[in-house]
């Protein structure tokens, strides 16, 4: 059953085999089109159990009751999405969870405790099959513990606590089983994450009496290979988990990314301000990337959601990220770019920038 909405919006129903009536919603703007530079523009296509992807608003936000529900490395999650034929024409697909509330531990040096603190570390998988059975060679891996949003400390000041977020791998066509159901699974690997007080958890929706998640707490870090009648061992009502596929049509756009500016930031940590601009349409999200020769970047500071498009690099953080060290000179160089993407994968990047940083704490 379609409907045609007035702004181009078209809302896909479908009956499930098992003869129960579930409406899936394909929300991301199937065949919306607007103008843009007289362009018809074609957008992603999200399937999840809450029809929204923007609907998993709990547990994984702020504080309060987690509801028990962690991603780790003795626990694996599983989700049923049914994904019709007439979406296996597009260019990409990806798999992916919304996760926060990243438990964090202290930060010391030399002894002395420091005002920053670090996520506890850990690698998170996801891997999707026609069955609830999941081989290790397509196991994909989805995102480190240190970019997802931390929870919040009564007692301690936390820099990077946030909103969940939603994170992405991509997928091969084939794994996906077009006009019919298909099994997607999200653990741990790192034997460290084992329960709500050292875990991110994955967000909820509000959800019914039909169980299509599952939690499996059998595991040891690798999902079922095979399987059996204790694979959906436990089923899930009442909420829905945040686990979903995407699907990006073709469309590439020029993402123009500049540095405007640099200046100096709050002097408790010597930090210098960067100043981006971005240009193009759908922005999913902005970064700072750093680098000692220019051409090995890797990502600093956390991630923009919005515009403002200004990022701070904090000297103090050099050498964890990568082992940036300024003992013996007055000033030493870096290089420094800012990053886009946006919601078809494409990315942009601005020109580097060689800057200079003082570690005034070394000067004699």
């Amino acid at each position: 059953m379609q409907k045609q909405l007035k702004n181009g919006l078209r809302v896909i129903s479908r009956k499930m085999k098992d003869g129960r009536r579930k409406w899936i919603t394909i929300l991301l703007f199937l065949l919306l089109t607007y103008t843009y530079a007289q362009t018809t523009i074609s957008y992603p296509v999200y399937l999840c159990e809450a029809g929204n992807p923007n609907d998993y608003r709990l547990f994984a936000n702020g504080g309060g009751w987690d509801g028990f529900w962690y991603v780790g490395y003795n626990r694996v999650w599983i989700e049923k999405i049914f994904v019709p034929k007439n979406v296996s024409d597009y260019k990409k697909i990806f798999i992916g969870a919304k996760l926060g509330r990243m438990k964090s531990k202290q930060v010391y040096n030399n002894g002395k405790v420091a005002l920053d603190k670090e996520a506890i570390p850990g690698d998170i998988f996801m891997a999707v099959s026609s069955t609830p059975s999941w081989k290790k060679s397509n196991w994909k891996f989805l995102i480190t513990t240190d970019d997802i949003p931390f929870e919040g400390d009564n007692e301690l000041a936390v820099e990077q606590v946030g909103e969940s977020r939603w994170f992405w791998t991509e997928v091969r066509s084939e794994e996906i089983n077009f006009g019919g159901e298909n099994y997607i699974a999200l653990w741990s690997t790192s034997a460290y994450l084992t329960n709500s007080s050292n875990s991110p958890i994955i967000a909820a929706a509000w959800g019914d009496k039909d169980a299509n998640s599952f939690i499996n707490d059998e595991i040891k870090g690798n999902p079922p290979q095979h399987y059996s009648t204790t694979t959906l061992k436990s089923p899930i009502t009442v909420f829905e988990p945040a686990i979903a596929i995407k699907f990006v049509p073709e469309l590439s756009q020029n993402i123009t990314v500049g540095l405007m500016g640099i200046t100096e930031g709050e002097k408790l940590t010597e930090k210098k301000v960067i100043y981006a601009s971005v240009r193009a349409c759908e922005i999913q999200k902005v970064w700072l990337e750093i680098s000692k020769d220019n051409k090995i970047w890797k990502r600093h500071g956390l991630i923009s959601y919005t515009s403002p498009y200004m990022f701070s690099i904090n000297s103090k953080k050099l050498s964890a990220d990568i082992r940036y060290e300024n003992k013996k000179r007055d000033a030493s160089a870096l290089f420094v770019r800012v990053c886009a993407i946006d919601i078809w994968e494409n990315t942009g990047r601005s020109p580097s920038v060689k800057i200079f940083i003082v570690d005034k704490q070394e000067k004699k």
